[in-house]
């Protein structure tokens, strides 16, 4: 079978005619989790039976999987086995084989759901998708991928209407740049707005700056942006968050160098006479906010001190791989180093 649709998966939820195999996955893990639960509560019940249910999450033993699949339900119409996370290249040939050939079998009431709600599609071998290929001859196949950012905000004010409180687009816009565009991250950041602001309340800016907890590659850049002004103070407060927050120093640094690159394609680019949007079709780029971030900074630097700044990102980066100096230190040096250089500019 095809794979299907969010939208299909709701109106499969809402009928009655199931299939036997479920194969749940995608790169939006609340989704995953969200339809895996549905599907589940919808052929066992909120309360399932032990008699009719059988789970496989941190362990998957073969004997016991194909047993599971024998049972008869007993007071439910269905016999629902959910296995979580099955990692397939665990598995040796015979065993592949064996668990294929049971899942090719599966009839009469008994369900199969086999939901991904961890383990990432990036990093599925080429075993998994094998499985994969195998459930889609009789199954069901249902993928849930990251919203695009407008479906994203949209989702965000669809959710605080229905906690009575008020979300401009704008807005939106703001707390999808700040957090990203991972739902359960954004469900828990906008729940902490609505709290705050109360039944019939409005989320204005000032809330957003105060409460909501900024991704890393979103403070990086407030870093970035405040050594292309000049701001030292502001600079070392964002790196004194990150290193709160437990942030990887070499992940810090990463993002940094990310942020000062976007910064020198932006500026190049704009010198060639083309304009900063192309980038995201040279470099595929999927965030505005990236796009819109490098551009606004590299209009208050010069080509040089780009190429200066990156330059000492690159010697901090070995430094800090290979040298025994406490990470925190050579970040700072770094930050130092770079407000040196974006004077050097005025």
């Amino acid at each position: 079978m095809p794979k299907i649709s969010e939208s299909e998966f709701k109106k499969l939820l809402n009928g009655n005619d199931f299939g036997t195999i479920y194969y749940i996955c995608g790169t939006e893990k609340m989704f995953v989790s969200h339809y895996t639960k549905k599907l589940t509560e919808k052929l066992a019940g909120k309360n399932p039976s032990d008699f009719n249910f059988h789970t496989f999450t941190n362990s998957f033993n073969v004997d016991e999987f194909a047993a599971a699949l024998q049972v008869i339900p007993f007071v439910s119409e269905y016999n629902v086995v959910l296995v979580k996370d099955l990692d397939f290249s665990d598995f040796s040939a015979a065993d592949g084989e064996k668990i294929i050939k049971l899942l090719s079998s599966v009839a009469g009431d008994t369900v199969v759901i086999l939901s991904f709600p961890t383990k990432s599609e990036e990093k599925s071998s080429a075993k998994d998708k094998t499985l994969k290929s195998a459930v889609m001859k009789k199954g069901t196949v249902a993928e849930f991928n990251k919203l695009t950012a407008g479906a994203v905000q949209k989702k965000l004010i669809s959710w605080a209407s229905k906690r009575n409180v008020v979300l401009s687009q704008p807005l939106a816009m703001l707390i999808v740049d700040y957090c990203g565009n991972d739902l359960t991250a954004l469900r828990n950041e906008l729940y902490k707005l609505c709290s705050y602001v109360g039944d019939g309340g409005e989320i204005r800016k000032e809330h957003i700056e105060k409460l909501v907890t900024k991704n890393l590659e979103s403070s990086v850049f407030d870093l970035s942006r405040a050594v292309i002004n000049h701001d030292g103070t502001a600079a070392f407060q964002v790196l004194d968050r990150l290193i709160y927050q437990k942030e990887e120093p070499v992940a810090i640094l990463g993002v940094l160098a990310m942020s000062y690159v976007d910064m020198y394609r932006a500026r190049i680019t704009v010198k060639c006479g083309k304009r900063s949007s192309d980038l995201s079709e040279w470099f595929q780029y999927k965030s505005e906010f990236r796009l819109r971030q490098a551009e606004n900074n590299s209009r208050k630097t010069s080509t040089a001190a780009l190429r200066k700044s990156i330059d000492a990102i690159m010697t901090t980066d070995v430094d800090l791989k290979s040298k025994r100096t406490d990470s925190r230190v050579q970040l700072e040096m770094l930050i130092v180093k770079l407000l040196m250089i974006a004077n050097e500019d005025i």
